[in-house]
């Protein structure tokens, strides 16, 4: 309504708009952090230090046997013990160093006071879900750099042997996906000398994208035609589904779907530009054995990503008098990357 503007009354004139109509409505995308795929396939693993190092071991002397015959360990009645002076594993140091970081903002004490929510409590958990979104985004930084991965780690599909091409164009003849599975599961078996082989501590991460495609393939279409909860299938009320039509569970594997979105454009842009932070056509398959936090002990570590913690998710706020506006911050302060990367495997190309 137009200040100083004459109206005669009507039905929606004699009034002035106001938050109230709405019951205090608020729409927000904000996402908990706790809600984050992140925690489903990486470990924690809390540290004192900010920077330091981890021991790795590499993975060939415990199942040595010289032309597979154990002539060598043969130890006579009466004659001396063999001699196995060469008979230890070779290692690494390998150091970590966590990076602080701080996601801030500030409200001006009129704004604060005036507002018609807790706008504060609002802003905390948008620059929550940021701090995620850039943990999740740091991780996956180091998953699409090609030289963290093992030899022989990091494959096309479509130069896998048995595999006639990308995922997205599999059926039930080709079976593309499932000999691709079958071919990292291996490559992980015989790399880790059969440390990780179950895959109930594997997981395989893709983008909604990515697992989309491959829903859409015959290779699994064909599966949903020939089970008898077919119709809940297509009603979507089939629980071992996810969101984007794959199963909870591809072969065995559990299936996590990295559908964390970043905004790549600055604010204020005419346009806001998203993207997800999990790259399309690369698929991941991990270990991630035991809880979410690794152990304290000095065992091994199976977990193929790790998340070194120094500080994990610390809000902070306070008022500034002086200036009369309020200040509020999430922090971290961690490292995540690849640290076993014996126990992992990543598909390239697996689409057009």
């Amino acid at each position: 309504m137009a200040t100083g503007a004459a109206f005669y009354p009507a039905s929606s004139n004699t009034y002035v708009k106001n938050h109230g109509a709405t019951g205090y409505l608020i729409t927000q995308y904000a996402r908990n952090p706790k809600d984050f795929p992140f925690a489903r396939y990486v470990q924690y693993k809390d540290v004192k230090q900010d920077t330091g190092y981890y021991l790795k071991m590499t993975a060939e002397q415990a199942g040595r046997l010289v032309g597979g015959e154990l002539s060598e360990f043969v130890w006579p009645d009466g004659a001396d013990r063999p001699k196995n002076n060469n008979g230890t594993e070779s290692f690494a140091w390998a150091d970590y160093r966590t990076e602080r970081y701080n996601f801030g903002f500030t409200v001006g004490d009129k704004a604060r006071k005036q507002a018609g929510w807790k706008i504060e409590d609002t802003e905390a958990g948008n620059h929550a879900q940021q701090a995620m979104t850039g943990r999740t985004r740091q991780l996956h930084l180091a998953l699409q750099n090609s030289s963290n991965w093992e030899t022989g780690h990091r494959v096309d599909v479509a130069t896998i042997d048995g595999v006639t091409g990308r995922w997205d164009q599999s059926t039930t003849q080709r079976l593309d996906i499932k000999k691709s599975i079958n071919y990292a599961v291996n490559k992980i078996r015989m790399a880790t000398l059969s440390a990780v082989k179950q895959k109930k501590d594997m997981r395989l991460v893709m983008s909604p994208r990515t697992a989309q495609a491959i829903g859409e393939t015959q290779e699994m279409v064909n599966a949903f035609i020939q089970s008898i909860e077919a119709r809940k299938h297509w009603e979507g009320k089939y629980p071992d589904y996810s969101e984007y039509g794959i199963p909870n569970f591809l072969y065995g594997i559990e299936v996590v779907i990295e559908d964390t979105v970043m905004v790549t454009s600055r604010r204020g842009a005419t346009t806001a530009t998203r993207a997800d932070v999990c790259a399309d056509g690369e698929v991941y398959l991990v270990s991630r054995p035991g809880g979410l936090v690794a152990k304290s002990n000095n065992g091994p570590s199976f977990s193929s990503l790790m998340c070194f913690t120094f500080e994990d998710m610390t809000v902070e706020d306070r008022y500034d008098r002086d200036n009369r506006r309020y200040e509020g911050n999430v922090v971290f302060d961690s490292y995540q990357g690849i640290i076993a990367p014996a126990s992992c495997f990543c598909f390239t190309n697996v689409m057009e």
